[in-house]
């Protein structure tokens, strides 16, 4: 298995992905990513495929570990503690439920709250949420961000 298990590779993906848009857009974009990974983790789980479940799975928790490694703590102050925990407990709760009997039910339940903050994100980088994304699209599941900005830099190209 080639998942990164260091924290500081996770967040060094951060400060590359930062590199490319602003930060604010780049978190988005990791929690487009981990939202993606939890939800192939749960359906592979449901087909059997463990070895693919499980390398998502550690990838997903090394994107969150990645973010919890460039919180400022000097300038967030209790937020930046609050932020800090809600990582941690989200690593741990991913990575507790990988054998558990209701793994993609609680990938689920993770992904949900997950989802808010991710959304949060996106109002400050002046994205839209994930409701916004469904409702432009008829009611249809959104394409994760990094699919959006790659559309658009495609057609600024042409």
């Amino acid at each position: 298995m080639s998942t990164n298990q260091n924290p500081q590779a996770a967040a060094l993906a951060y400060n590359r992905a930062a590199a490319t848009v602003p930060p604010s857009r780049a978190v988005v974009l990791l929690y487009d990513k981990v939202l993606v990974l939890l939800q192939r983790a749960g359906q592979d789980i449901e087909e059997r495929r463990m070895d693919r479940a499980l390398e998502d799975v550690l990838k997903a928790a090394a994107i969150l570990r990645g973010l919890s490694h460039i919180i400022d703590f000097k300038r967030g102050g209790a937020l930046a503690e609050r932020l800090y925990t809600m990582y941690t407990r989200n690593i741990l709760a991913v990575l507790q439920s990988f054998r558990k009997p209701d793994a993609p039910e609680r990938y689920r339940k993770i992904s949900e709250g997950l989802a808010e903050l991710r959304d949060a994100w996106a109002e400050i980088a002046g994205l839209p949420t994930r409701a916004q994304e469904s409702a432009a699209r008829g009611g249809h599941a959104a394409m994760p961000v990094e699919a959006v900005l790659n559309r658009k830099a495609a057609g600024a190209s042409r």
